[in-house]
């Protein structure tokens, strides 16, 4: 399934665009042409150094099994839910904030002509993109399988052409909207994330609390072996369970994770929302504003 992977990249990429796209639009406004590379290179050794992670990660797999591999597998899809929820929650709190603090920072760098300190501090936002995008992925892999590769590369690939069109001033559209709109998908692939690692952890021997079968309304296999649309090995159950974390045996921990995880993010988002309206997602306007400037 590419849909999750598809949709979580192409946030993670756009972020990391417009994060680049601000500091070459200030620099160009500001005439220092020259410091430019320092922002690209600083984004190249970000990339690469995601890269590193990425393998990193994968040669721990190649080492670890049995128990230990699911306690980890378990670990990574919690801290990706961890993070994935800590994106959403930024982009609600950010507002119009988030351009201007990248540009001082950039001014105080240029003013000091300090390449190194422009290429540090591209090479810092970048690489926290990177970092959560590495945790993205291996997280879906772990619950969807290979094809997780295929939604990411066409997500960075869609985000790319964006933020460079955004950059250009050839492209104007609706970010907030866009952000707005998969910040609630992304809320419940977060969810099905929670359920899914307790699951992994229950697997590794941990966590075992209340029943581990709450229900199972999971269709018995058909005569030729294969299994119904619903079942969560279906057509239509398994593209609730690649995208959502849908089971249809779920233990009592996961059904508890999944419910208080959407309960409490419903809770903060009513809280914020009464204090003040959710509408600072249009920083995305405000950036794009800014980079076409």
């Amino acid at each position: 399934m590419i849909v999750a992977p598809m949709i979580i990249s192409l946030r993670e990429g756009i972020e990391a665009a417009l994060v680049i796209a601000v500091m070459l639009s200030y620099l160009r406004r500001s005439g220092q042409h020259d410091l430019k590379r320092f922002v690209v290179w600083g984004a190249i050794i970000a990339v690469i150094a995601s890269v590193g992670v990425a393998l990193a990660m994968n040669l721990i797999w190649g080492i670890v099994e049995g128990p230990i591999l699911a306690t980890f597998e378990g670990v990574v899809v919690l801290l990706a839910a961890l993070l994935l929820t800590t994106m959403i929650l930024w982009m609600w709190n950010a507002g119009a904030s988030i351009t201007s603090e990248i540009e001082e920072s950039v001014e105080r760098k240029s003013l000091s002509q300090s390449g190194a300190g422009i290429a540090l501090l591209s090479f810092s936002l970048v690489m926290r993109e990177g970092v959560e995008l590495v945790l993205f992925t291996a997280a879906l892999v772990i619950q969807e399988g290979l094809g997780t590769y295929i939604g990411m590369t066409l997500g960075l690939l869609i985000a790319i052409g964006l933020g460079a069109a955004i950059y250009q001033g050839s492209l104007r559209i609706s970010l907030g909207s866009l952000f707005r709109w998969t910040s609630v998908f992304l809320i419940l692939v977060a969810a099905g994330m929670v359920a899914y690692g307790v699951h992994e952890l229950q697997e590794a021997g941990l966590l075992l609390i209340g029943p581990l079968e709450m229900w199972n309304i999971n269709p018995p296999p058909l005569p030729d072996g294969t299994f119904p649309l619903l079942h969560e090995n279906g057509l239509i159950g398994g593209l609730a369970k690649a995208i959502f974390g849908y089971n249809g045996n779920p233990s009592f921990l996961e059904v508890t994770g999944y419910g208080l995880y959407l309960l409490g993010v419903l809770v903060y988002y009513l809280r914020k929302n009464r204090v003040r309206p959710v509408g600072n997602l249009s920083e995305a306007e405000e950036v794009a504003k800014s980079v076409s400037a």
